[in-house]
């Protein structure tokens, strides 16, 4: 009699930890990634220049992590952390804009931006360097800035250093703006808003990155996610392994097919063992294949297992 086999579900990523190299909003440069926060209890902005996107995409592995060291507490207990509304973005001399949508659920990836018009994403620069300009008018306002993250008053304040129009706030939502999609440039609204009690809460915020293009034809390609942490550090991780999932299991003789997800990114490996000895990591179970990746669809694989009695699971890395 064969017995029913269990499915198990496990991810094994590898982390590689790095810091990206510095970006200044005092010289900044074309694709240059600002994050930035804006909180209407303390009536003040955060503008960071954390490098140049390249360092977010050019030889990054799946699951790669880096801190973004460009600002410290020094800077962030200014405008507050509960309450703050944050987003990432940046811009391509091509048109090409790379930015931010919050998550809805932690673990999911949110729906990817669609692709826009080339004018409409050229307004959306135009309001960055808004920004940036807003940004470096601020570099003496308060004596913890630097010429990598600048706290400024936002539109709401009354504040010598407010330059009207030209504030973090004002180049999202606008001056009369109601929403934050760049004064009605862009489709959505890429801030992330974290709860009054976010500090003390122990729950993570995520965004998701996405490069949309000028093509106004498709989904924007997803890069990776910041993830916000209660205690204010920002870290980025690139090209995340999905959570594989293992959706049911048959068999039929000694053939047995899987039928599971997998992700976009990284190496997902099926993998059997006998028993589920405490003692035994995923990692060392029998490798029986590497599976289909590179999309989020269900797939099926089919394959010869003589043992009546085996467990499966998926490792990713």
């Amino acid at each position: 009699m064969i017995n029913k086999k269990t499915g198990l579900i496990a991810l094994l990523a590898s982390f590689a930890v790095g810091e990206i190299m510095a970006g200044t909003l005092t010289s900044y440069q074309t694709g240059d990634v600002l994050i930035c926060f804006r909180n209407s209890g303390s009536s003040r902005d955060l503008v960071v220049d954390a490098g140049q996107i390249s360092t977010f995409t050019n030889g990054v592995t799946p699951n790669q992590r880096i801190t973004i060291s460009q600002y410290g507490n020094s800077q962030l207990s200014l405008v507050g952390v509960d309450s703050a509304s944050w987003s990432a973005f940046t811009y391509a001399s091509d048109g090409t804009v790379f930015v931010t949508k919050p998550r809805t659920t932690l673990a999911k990836q949110s729906t990817a931006w669609n692709n826009a018009s080339l004018s409409s994403l050229q307004s959306v620069a135009g309001r960055i360097n808004s920004i940036i300009t807003g940004a470096t008018n601020n570099l003496t306002a308060y004596g913890a800035n630097t010429s990598s993250a600048i706290v400024e008053a936002d539109s709401t304040a009354s504040s010598a250093n407010y330059v009207f129009g030209l504030s973090y706030r004002d180049g999202i939502v606008g001056v009369n703006g109601s929403a934050a999609n760049f004064y009605t440039s862009f489709q959505g609204v890429p801030e992330n808003t974290a709860p009054n009690t976010f500090s003390t809460d122990g729950q993570v915020q995520r965004s998701d990155f996405y490069q949309v293009s000028g093509t106004g034809i498709g989904k924007a390609k997803f890069l990776g996610y910041f993830e916000l942490n209660t205690n204010g550090v920002m870290t980025y991780v690139a090209y995340p392994s999905a959570v594989p999932v293992i959706n049911s299991i048959s068999r039929a003789g000694n053939q047995t097919t899987i039928n599971y997800t997998a992700g976009l990114y990284g190496t997902y490996t099926l993998r059997k063992n006998t028993s589920l000895s405490s003692g035994t990591p995923f990692a060392s179970w029998t490798s029986v294949s590497t599976l289909t990746s590179g999309d989020t669809t269900a797939h099926s694989f089919t394959f010869t297992d003589n043992n009546p009695n085996s467990f499966y699971t998926i490792t990713a890395q």
